[in-house]
């Protein structure tokens, strides 16, 4: 039987551990630590994280644009 998802976890915006630690250019640490204290959206199974490649980049860009706000509030 053909399994229901084709590809790699990559291909369907699933990522590791690693693979975000290397994406945002932080150390695997780093990436525990903020799941771990829910700064990044992460899903645990068992002694694994997943983490959804959409959420994150939504995260950045929410980030982004708070802290552009608030730059400008300060410097108007």
């Amino acid at each position: 039987m053909e399994p229901m998802i084709k590809g790699s976890d990559v291909d369907i915006g699933i990522m590791t551990v690693h693979a975000v630690a290397d994406y945002l250019h932080f150390s695997e640490a780093k990436v525990y630590r903020m799941a771990n204290e829910g700064q990044v959206p992460a899903l645990r199974m068992g002694k694994s994280w997943r983490f959804k490649r959409e959420l994150i980049d939504e995260g950045i860009r929410r980030e982004t644009e708070q802290s552009l706000h608030t730059s400008t509030n300060v410097e108007g």
